[in-house]
């Protein structure tokens, strides 16, 4: 009886630890279409010139976890350097994919057209959520939605909605001439996790933690940065608390 009832309770313990794992599961990152990962970033292109039809489009898939809404997102970000063709035709965007099909999308570039973004430049996003510039959303695929929207009115709509997937995708060589259309980004963000950091410096050394963290204060801006490392709104806390928690990953890595 004691030997059953010792089983049971080590059974319950690995059901515990299995579900704090699952519950504490983060967002996870992979390429699709013609998607290359470089030393500092990702190539990702739509080049409608060639017999191949691998990569007439490219994307960085978002796994988030079970559980995630729309309204539950609190930042979306990246730094983008368009090196042909530009922006246009509705991409590079986010695609966030709803539990009902559907998908919002959220434009990179200049509103309300998206169009003439600088090339050979790395710019930022800036963090996306909040963002109420025209037309910056597009929930024309959701009942009720737009096609030109903001962060409001998409919130308003599909706050409460589950999100199973984010893609950053590049798909609109056939929006330039020739019908190339080549974005390398690096630094997405989505809420607490950044992916495809660089780092290194120009030189090829390593980033110390406080140039990797004052690289992400950059990229997703001071309200954000205090909210996943500060407890409070100084920002020398926020700081010094992201540039400890690196260096102690560093150190057990």
């Amino acid at each position: 009886m004691k030997k059953t009832l010792a089983l049971a309770v080590v059974a319950l313990g690995m059901m515990l630890a299995s579900a704090t794992v699952a519950s504490a599961a983060g967002i996870s990152a992979s390429l699709f279409g013609g998607a290359v990962a470089g030393t500092s970033d990702v190539s990702l292109t739509s080049d409608l010139t060639d017999v191949t039809t691998t990569n007439d489009f490219s994307g960085i898939k978002l796994a988030v976890p079970a559980g995630t809404t729309f309204a539950s997102l609190s930042t979306l970000s990246a730094e983008y350097d368009l090196t042909a063709g530009g922006c246009g035709g509705g991409s590079p965007r986010f695609s966030i994919q709803l539990s009902t099909g559907k998908n919002v999308f959220v434009y990179f570039g200049p509103s309300p057209n998206f169009t003439n973004c600088t090339l050979n430049t790395w710019q930022s996003t800036g963090n996306l959520i909040g963002s109420n510039d025209t037309g910056r959303y597009d929930t024309g695929q959701v009942t009720g939605g737009s096609p030109s929207s903001t962060y409001a009115a998409a919130l308003a709509l599909v706050g409460s909605t589950t999100v199973t997937e984010i893609d950053l995708v590049v798909d609109s060589g056939w929006f330039f001439t020739p019908k190339v259309q080549t974005a390398l980004v690096r630094n997405v963000t989505v809420n607490d996790q950044t992916f495809y950091a660089p780092q290194t410096t120009g030189g090829g050394h390593a980033k110390s933690p406080a140039q990797i963290c004052k690289a992400e204060l950059k990229t997703i801006g001071r309200t954000a940065f205090v909210h996943k490392y500060g407890k409070n709104h100084n920002l020398r806390n926020a700081m010094g608390k992201c540039v400890s928690t690196l260096a102690k990953k560093h150190h057990h890595s």
